[in-house]
């Protein structure tokens, strides 16, 4: 493409008499909307089609009720392939008060016009495009074209770049628009060159509605789309050169077979429209750009003092005060900074570095935050959300959401109100498991503050929860955000949860925390689908203490759940059994590395429980069982702990005798070794092993052989060892010890005014002493 071709495209683009008149616009832009406001009232189009999705046009008659903006139109879908890791998704075509597609809904609407969108479904090429939002500039945002104009005019994005040549002049004529805004996007276009798949076949759509337009309406046709694709509409329809408008290796677009969707409208906000937080390449401070619009509106001159106003406001409220000497360097800044690029007033970005020129005093380090620039960034973006108007549609998921918070009397109201759930009580589990559903979904409006945490299930003997409810403006968007996952909430609990468990993929314990989540919404909620991935993740998880830590939770769910239903819940065998196996064989396969932090014995107790309270229903056979654990304590690459663990499971379940384990004992009887030898036994064998006089007297024997020195060295890990017990069973224990030794009636022990370090550390100071003094013959001269 030629720059005579793009000269001779942008004349026809700027001919507003032509039969066929394309507006192009930048989303969301104040001077865009002006502009196609009074193009519409001096064309009196037939027809004016806008860039927007051609499956909402049977209800467009919503978009002209009482709204209040920002809105959207919100586009899901749930795939009817269930194997897909991303088969519930969503998009957003966002309006507020200055787009330049709600100026032209609106002035259409009153001239009488015929209205339409005119873009592909979203579901259609959903597979190629993964934007949440679709009124996005990103094409223009970006490129060679764009830098070495932003270089060319010493400005430093595309957002200053725009506001430069077009937003800025508020004198701004039609004819000027067309030319700047056209000329632009298609030396953007020409220079880039690679045109997507998905934006071509968009492109080869709308020119077909275009098409069926001009043939149905008696009028001129208005056209107005994003920038970047206007020229190629019009080059498509009428053989102009343009780039990317060769269809010849983009495949026909396939919508995406869905077993759930929907399009509907859902309130929005400033927040999420401002691309310096949540909207990633929308106009940046909406509610500067609002309050340009409205001064344009009442045809004043642009006046930034309000915003100035409300700056002094923001830091207020954030205990950052402002000197009149402050307000002066600001004004005098943004003044002289708006002289300095051209402009007869101040501008967003004038307003911005006079700020961060006058009020910051240190360097601003890339990525810190600065109160000053975000109380500017806060005032400039606004707090604007949106209201639908009564008789919008609502997706079937949230009348149902609706229809039980109110059967459960869990209404939301806008003062804050707290409530607290015995679970053990039906009537209140069933306000648990719903409130829980929500959860799950991410509805806005309910929190979880306290009570039972079944995942760390430190205290179990009181079941309940308090939740805190209150209305926020998010609920009824986020209610219509999750209807992409069903339209009931049952179902939709179920999809977000198999969604979630595709995320756990490599981690069978995060995994099975999920399975303990989803209890908590109800066993209805436990899809096959769902325990079938889990039952695969813990079949390829390669790490002991993530498998065991799997079993842990399972165990929980199968064994002593009194309040979720799931005890020996038939369709949790199979994980159960499978969790069991995995980490057994894991087991097996440990080596000298694994640490002793504890992970591995919790682990190793998981599976003995297991063993013990389901081993019948699970069909262990005792036998192999017993094998696996003689091949873990006799291997001599695992570690001290781990072969303790061991033998403490076999001596407690009766596969080993005590002669045994004393044997294996001796063989850890090192100062180095031992204590992690007994922290294994001890944490495996507790029961067992604090009834058995020889156990404590062969360990006494052995300390006793111990030097200062070696006992000092084996000291932390003995400690960790005994903390297996309790202090009366460590009292039983001693008692046993003096018993066997034939002391009776033994005086209570001293309490030391030291602790047992210090202790140790003075008898092995003692004891090399008196080394010393028998080493250089000093006993004798004594004596």
């Amino acid at each position: 493409m030629q720059d005579s071709d793009v000269r001779k495209l942008v004349d026809r683009l700027c001919d507003t008499k032509a039969d066929v008149v394309y507006f192009p616009v930048r989303h969301h832009s104040p001077a865009a909307a002006m502009l196609v406001g009074q193009l519409i009232d001096s064309l009196k189009p037939a027809a004016v089609l806008i860039e927007g999705p051609s499956d909402y046009n049977e209800h467009f008659d919503e978009l002209l009720l009482d709204h209040q903006l920002p809105i959207a139109i919100y586009s899901y879908f749930r795939s009817a392939d269930t194997g897909s890791t991303e088969n519930h998704r969503g998009v957003y075509y966002p309006f507020c008060e200055y787009s330049p597609e709600w100026a032209a809904i609106n002035r259409g609407h009153q001239a009488r016009s015929a209205l339409r969108f005119i873009d592909l479904p979203w579901s259609s090429v959903a597979d190629t495009d993964r934007s949440t939002h679709r009124y996005t500039d990103a094409k223009l945002r970006r490129g060679r074209y764009v830098r070495a104009l932003c270089e060319r005019l010493q400005v430093e994005d595309f957002d200053d770049l725009w506001d430069r040549i077009i937003e800025s002049h508020q004198d701004i004529t039609l004819a000027d628009y067309l030319n700047r805004a056209h000329s632009l996007c298609l030396n953007i276009r020409q220079w880039e060159q690679n045109i997507s798949a998905s934006d071509r076949q968009r492109e080869a759509f709308m020119t077909k509605q275009i098409d069926i337009a001009w043939r149905e309406f008696q009028g001129p046709i208005l056209v107005v789309t994003g920038g970047f694709h206007s020229g190629a509409l019009a080059a498509r329809s009428e053989g102009f050169a343009c780039a990317g408008i060769d269809d010849t290796d983009v495949p026909e677009p396939v919508a995406i077979e869905a077993a759930n969707r929907g399009i509907v409208l859902t309130t929005y906000s400033y927040d999420q429209l401002d691309s310096l937080t949540g909207y990633d390449a929308g106009m940046p401070n909406p509610g500067f750009y609002e309050h340009a619009w409205r001064q344009r509106q009442a045809g004043e001159v642009f006046n930034h003092q309000p915003l100035l106003l409300r700056l002094v406001e923001a830091l207020r409220e954030r205990n950052q005060i402002l000197s009149t000497a402050d307000l002066i360097a600001v004004e005098t800044s943004a003044q002289a900074l708006a002289a300095l690029r051209g402009r007869q007033h101040v501008w967003r970005r004038d307003l911005i570095d006079a700020v961060t020129s006058s009020l910051i005093k240190d360097e601003l380090e890339y990525g810190c935050e600065s109160p000053f620039v975000d109380a500017v960034h806060a005032v400039l973006r606004g707090k604007r959300r949106g209201q639908l108007a009564e008789g919008a549609r609502v997706p079937p998921l949230v009348s149902d959401i609706r229809q039980q918070l109110e059967m459960l009397e869990l209404q939301l109201e806008r003062s804050i109100r707290s409530v607290e759930f015995d679970l053990l009580e039906q009537d209140d589990l069933c306000k648990s498991r719903l409130l829980h559903q929500l959860q799950t979904l991410e509805i806005d409006g309910f929190r979880c503050d306290g009570g039972t945490d079944f995942l760390v299930r430190n205290d179990l003997e009181r079941l309940w929860e308090s939740w805190t409810l209150g209305w926020t403006p998010d609920f009824e968007s986020s209610c219509i955000e999750a209807s992409r996952y069903g339209t009931t909430l049952r179902n939709a609990v179920t999809a977000r949860l198999l969604e979630e468990a595709d995320a756990q993929q490599s981690d069978a314990a995060s995994a099975a925390a999920l399975l303990v989540k989803a209890a908590q919404s109800g066993v209805d909620t436990l899809s096959p689908a769902l325990l079938d991935s889990l039952e695969r993740m813990i079949a390829a998880e390669p790490r002991f203490d993530r498998a065991s830590m799997a079993l842990e939770h399972l165990l929980f769910l199968f064994c002593f759940d009194e309040a979720f239903g799931t005890t020996r819940l038939l369709r949790l065998t199979d994980i159960v059994h499978e969790a069991f196996s995995r980490s057994l064989w894991l087991l097996e396969l440990l080596g000298q590395t694994a640490l002793n932090d504890g992970t591995l014995l919790r682990g190793m107790k998981s599976i003995l429980e297991t063993y013990q309270r389901v081993g019948d229903v699970l069909e262990v056979n005792d036998s192999d069982f017993g094998s696996v654990l003689l091949r873990v304590q006799a291997d001599s690459h695992k570690p001290p702990h781990v072969r303790g663990g061991a033998a403490g499971m076999l001596w407690t379940i009766g596969q080993t005798n005590a002669d045994t384990v004393l044997g294996d004992l001796m063989y850890f009887a090192d100062p180095d070794h031992l204590g992690d030898f007994l922290t294994g036994l001890f944490s495996l064998a507790r029961e067992v092993a604090q009834r058995h006089p020889q156990l404590v007297r062969t360990i006494d024997d052995v300390l006793l052989q111990f030097g200062a020195d070696q006992f000092q060295t084996a000291l932390p890990s003995l400690r960790l060892a005994f903390t297996s017990f309790t202090p009366r069973e460590k009292h039983h224990m001693l008692s046993t010890l003096f018993e066997s030794l034939g002391l009776r009636n033994v005086e209570p022990l001293i309490q030391l005014a030291v602790d047992d370090s210090a202790v140790v550390e003075a008898l092995a100071i003692e004891e090399r002493l008196f080394e010393a003094v028998r080493h250089y013959g000093l006993e004798e001269s004594y004596d």
